[in-house]
C-alpha cells in the first residue's frame, strides 16, 4: 500500500473517512467473499432497500466503474443532491450518557502516567473520570483528567492544570488554530488527541489530482496531536480529513474515530434560465437538460480522486508532511444495491505507538448518525432518509403509502488493537434516540427504538419496541439478524431514555406521563415486558447506583403533560415487576445538561453524591428579588432519599435595565447596593448622551429610582397624584401618545456557565469556559478559583 493511501486510511475513520458513496452495478464485486448483509440508507431520491451482502472492492477500476455507474443514474442539473455535497442529515452522536454498571466509577483507565504521583492515583477511587456509557470504553470530552493532571479545552484554547494541590495551578495554556473548532478530546499517558472541525474553505488539497476542485464549505475533519512534555503543551502532528466526524472511542490506549464523508472536486454545471410565457418555459426545460448531460460528463471524467476522500498531514508548525487519498479501494465495502454516494469511515489510531503518522481505517459505503461501541465491536446507526414530499401532494394530502423508517446498523469488529474490521448489517423498523439505545451483551446487539408517527401530531400512532440481533453466517455472508423483539411500548409517546443493565433494559418513553418500563433480556430470543411505572414528567437519562437503584434525570411535569422543571427521580427496581419511585427532587423552572449529554452528569459512590449542571431563571416580583440560578447542584442519594447539599457557581449575574421614551433610549447596570451604571444611552435623534431616559432613574412602567429600588421617588409619587398638566401642543385624533417604558432582566456571563464537575481526592472541580471553581467535596465551600486567559481572535 502506498504510503498516502495508509495514512489515509489511517486517518480515512479518524475524522473525515473516505467520502465516496458506492453504488452498484447490480454484480457482486469479483473480489471475493461477500460479507454482511445492509440497509440501503439512501441519498435523497433513491428508494431504500435491504441490501444483501457487502463486498470489499478488488481493485480501484471496480471502485471507480461502480461510483460512476450509479452517479449517472441520480446526477441532475444541479450536480448531485441538488448540488449540496452534504449528502443526508447528519445528527452528530451526542456521545456521553452515562455509567456503565450499577455504582461503579465511570471511565476507561488511563495508561500509566509517567509520574510516579499519577501512577498511584486510581480512577473511580481517587479520582472521576467522564462519564461513559460502557465500562472501559472512554468516550471523548471537553475535560479529562489522570488524577494529577486536568486539561480543559475553553475558549478554542486546551489548558493544562496541576490538580495534586489545595488549589488546580494553571501550567500552560495551547492556543488552537483559529480555522478549526475544537469540541473534544481523548486523553492517554502524555498523549492528547483534540477533534476538531473545520471548512473546506479553510483546508484546501494539495495534490494535482485535485487543482481544479471548487471549495464548497463542506465539513473538514482535524485531528490534533498534543504531547505533554512536563509542563508544556506541544502540537506534534495534525491531520485534516474530508468529512464530519460522528463520533470516537478509546480502549486501552487505541481510538476510532468515526467519520463521514461524500464526494469533492466537482464544479457542477447549473441551468441558465430567462425570460417568460410558453418559449421560455421551453428554452429552461432544455437549460436544465444541457447542465445535466454537461454534469454527466463531469462524471464520466472523473476519477477516483473524485470519490475517495483525501488528507492533508502537517507537523506541529502547519508544514505539510504528505496528502493524498485516505483510504485503498479494497478497504471499502459496498452493497449490491445503490446506498448512496456517501462513504462511512471507521479511523484506528494508536495513541501509545505511531499516533496519527500510522492509521488503519475502512469504510462502508453508506451513512452514518449514532455511535455505539462495547469492548469488542462498535456499531453505527443510520435513520434511513424518506423523501417524504413524494407521498404528499402540494395541498398536503396523502397521495401514497410511505415506507415505515427504518434504522441501518453497521456492526464492526475492534478487538484487534492494531485495526479495525467490517463484520456486519442489518435493520430495524423506527429510529434510534441516542447511543444509548444500543447495548452488546453476550455478543448481542439490543437496541430500542420508536417507530411510526414522525410528529407529535401522529403520537396516537406512535410506539417503541426493543429488538435482539445476533450476527449469523448466511449464504452471501454475516448479517445481523432479528432473533427477538417486544414491541407496543408507549403507544402515542416516543423514547426519552434507556439503560440496558446485564439482561435488563430499563426504557422511559413520554408524551403525556412517563411511563418507565422494565423489560427482561436473559432470554434474548423472548423479552419479556415485567413492570412499568407511570408518573409525571420524565427522565431523559438513567443511571445504575446499584443494590436495585436507578436514578433518573429530565423534567417534571403537569397532568398535561407540559414540562415545569428539572426533575430528579430514585427508583427502586430490586421487584422487576413493580418498579417504584422512592423519592423525587425538582427545581421549577430549570434545566440540565444532563438531559441531553450524559458527560455532564457526575456520580460520586464513596460520598453517595449526584452532582448536575442546572440552569434556572426566576424574578419574585414582590421581593423584587433574583431567583435565576445558573451553576452546579450536589444532591446526596443516600437511605431511600434525594437532599440538596450545595450549590456552586461561577456566575456574578448583573441586573440590567433597558428604558426607551420620546426622549431617547438607554441601558443601565443595577449594583445590589442600589447603585447604577450607565451602560449606554442615546437621544431621539440617535446620537450618544451622558444621562439615562428620565424614566430609568426617575419614573416609568417597571423603571425606578437612582437606587435600584424600582420605586419613584417621594416627590415624583407626590407629584403622580396631581392631576396631568395640559399639553402644549395639541395631538392629533388620531396621533398615539408618547410611550415610555422600562424593562428589567438578569444578564449572565455564558463563559460561566459550568458545563462538567470532577472530583479529585477530597476536592470538587466545577469546569466553565471562564475557569475552575473548587470546593470541598463535604461541605461545598469554596478553596480557590482559576480564571482561564481570555483569548483575543
Amino acid at each position: 500500500m502506498r504510503r498516502s493511501h495508509r495514512i489515509l486510511a489511517a486517518t480515512f475513520l479518524a475524522f473525515a473517512t473516505a467520502t465516496a458513496a458506492c453504488t452498484s452495478d447490480g454484480e457482486p464485486s469479483s473480489d471475493g467473499d461477500a460479507t454482511p448483509s445492509t440497509i440501503d440508507i439512501g441519498t435523497p431520491g433513491i428508494d431504500t432497500q435491504l441490501i444483501s451482502a457487502l463486498a470489499a472492492f478488488d481493485s480501484c477500476d471496480a471502485f471507480l466503474d461502480h461510483m460512476k455507474t450509479n452517479a449517472l443514474e441520480v446526477v441532475g442539473p444541479w450536480g448531485l443532491n441538488n448540488g449540496w455535497f452534504g449528502g443526508p442529515f447528519m445528527a452528530v452522536d451526542d456521545v456521553a450518557m452515562d455509567a456503565a454498571a450499577s455504582g461503579e466509577a465511570t471511565g476507561a483507565p488511563f495508561a500509566e502516567s509517567a509520574t510516579e504521583t499519577t501512577a498511584a492515583r486510581q480512577e473511580g477511587v481517587d479520582f472521576s473520570g467522564t462519564n461513559i456509557q460502557e465500562a472501559g470504553v472512554d468516550e471523548p470530552d471537553l475535560v479529562k483528567t489522570d488524577g494529577s493532571r486536568m486539561l480543559v479545552i475553553a475558549d478554542g484554547t486546551l489548558h493544562l492544570l496541576d490538580v495534586t494541590g489545595d488549589v488546580p495551578v494553571l501550567l500552560d495554556s495551547l492556543e488552537l488554530p483559529a480555522e478549526t473548532w475544537v469540541s473534544e478530546m481523548l486523553f492517554d499517558g502524555d498523549r492528547v488527541l483534540l477533534l476538531a472541525s473545520a471548512s473546506q474553505y479553510e483546508v484546501m488539497p494539495m495534490a494535482d489530482v485535485r487543482i481544479g476542485i471548487v471549495p464548497t464549505g463542506s465539513p473538514i475533519s482535524t485531528l490534533i496531536e498534543v504531547d505533554i512534555e512536563g509542563t508544556q503543551l506541544t502540537t506534534s502532528r495534525r491531520l485534516h480529513l474530508d468529512g464530519a466526524q460522528l463520533s470516537s472511542r478509546l480502549i486501552d490506549g487505541v481510538a476510532r474515530v468515526v467519520v463521514q464523508s461524500g464526494p469533492v472536486g466537482f464544479e457542477w454545471n447549473y441551468p441558465e434560465y430567462g425570460g417568460d410565457g410558453l418559449e421560455a418555459q421551453r428554452d429552461n426545460e432544455n437549460a436544465e437538460q444541457v447542465a445535466q448531460e454537461a454534469n454527466r460528463e463531469l462524471i464520466r471524467n472523473s476519477t477516483e480522486a473524485n470519490w475517495l476522500p483525501y488528507f492533508v498531514l502537517e507537523d506541529g508548525s502547519g508544514t505539510v508532511i504528505e496528502e493524498g487519498t485516505l483510504v485503498d479501494c479494497n478497504r471499502a465495502y459496498h452493497p449490491t444495491d445503490f446506498s448512496g454516494l456517501n462513504m462511512l469511515n471507521v479511523v484506528t489510531i494508536d495513541l501509545r505507538g505511531g499516533g496519527l503518522a500510522a492509521p488503519d481505517a475502512v469504510s462502508v459505503l453508506a451513512d452514518g448518525q449514532t455511535v455505539y461501541a462495547s469492548t469488542q465491536s462498535l456499531y453505527v446507526a443510520t435513520t434511513e432518509w424518506i423523501d417524504w414530499s413524494q407521498y404528499y401532494d402540494d395541498r398536503g394530502e396523502q397521495i401514497g403509502e410511505p415506507p415505515r423508517t427504518s434504522t441501518a446498523i453497521h456492526r464492526f469488529d475492534i478487538s484487534d488493537p492494531t485495526r479495525t474490521d467490517y463484520v456486519a448489517s442489518g435493520s430495524v423498523p423506527g429510529t434510534v434516540l441516542n447511543q444509548y439505545s444500543l447495548s452488546e451483551h453476550d455478543g448481542r446487539l439490543r437496541i430500542a427504538t420508536t417507530h411510526d408517527g414522525m410528529f407529535w401530531s401522529d403520537g396516537d400512532t406512535s410506539s417503541s419496541s426493543l429488538y435482539v440481533l445476533e450476527t449469523v453466517e448466511g449464504q452471501d455472508g454475516a448479517e445481523l439478524d432479528v432473533v427477538g423483539q417486544i414491541d407496543d411500548l408507549g403507544k402515542g409517546e416516543r423514547i426519552f431514555a434507556v439503560r440496558f443493565m446485564g439482561d435488563l433494559a430499563t426504557v422511559v418513553t413520554f408524551r403525556q406521563t412517563d411511563p418507565l418500563y422494565t423489560i427482561d433480556l436473559s432470554n434474548p430470543t423472548a423479552p419479556v415486558l415485567l413492570g412499568e411505572l407511570k408518573i409525571n414528567g420524565y427522565s431523559a437519562y438513567l443511571h445504575p447506583l446499584g443494590d436495585g437503584l436507578l436514578l433518573g434525570v429530565g423534567q417534571d411535569a403537569t397532568d398535561d403533560g407540559r414540562t415545569t422543571g428539572t426533575q430528579v427521580s430514585l427508583f427502586d427496581i430490586s421487584d422487576r415487576a413493580n418498579p417504584t419511585r422512592i423519592a423525587q427532587w425538582t427545581l421549577d423552572g430549570s434545566y440540565s445538561d444532563t438531559e441531553w449529554d450524559a458527560r455532564a452528569f457526575l456520580w460520586w459512590p464513596a460520598e453517595q453524591l449526584v452532582v448536575l449542571p442546572v440552569s434556572s431563571y426566576g424574578w419574585n416580583a414582590e421581593s423584587e428579588q433574583d431567583e435565576s440560578f445558573f451553576g452546579a447542584i450536589g444532591l446526596r442519594v443516600s437511605d431511600g432519599t434525594i437532599t440538596e447539599l450545595g450549590r456552586v457557581t461561577m456566575q456574578e449575574p448583573t441586573r440590567m435595565r433597558e428604558c426607551y421614551g420620546p426622549e431617547g433610549w438607554s441601558v443601565e447596570r443595577i449594583y445590589d447596593d442600589g447603585r447604577t451604571e450607565l451602560v449606554e444611552a442615546y437621544d431621539q435623534n440617535g446620537r450618544p448622551v451622558d444621562e439615562p431616559v428620565v424614566g430609568a432613574t426617575s419614573a416609568g412602567a417597571t423603571g425606578g429610582s437612582a437606587d435600584g429600588t424600582d420605586a419613584p421617588p417621594a416627590d415624583e409619587a407626590a407629584a403622580a397624584e396631581e392631576p396631568p398638566a395640559a399639553e402644549t401642543e395639541p395631538r392629533l385624533p388620531d396621533e398615539e401618545p408618547p410611550i415610555s417604558d422600562c424593562y428589567t432582566w438578569i444578564e449572565s456571563d455564558w463563559r460561566a456557565q459550568i458545563q462538567r464537575t470532577v472530583v479529585v481526592g477530597d476536592q470538587l472541580h466545577a469546569v466553565a469556559q471562564k475557569g475552575i471553581l473548587t470546593v470541598e467535596l463535604g461541605s461545598f465551600e469554596e478553596t480557590g478559583r482559576v480564571e482561564f486567559p481570555t483569548r483575543q481572535f
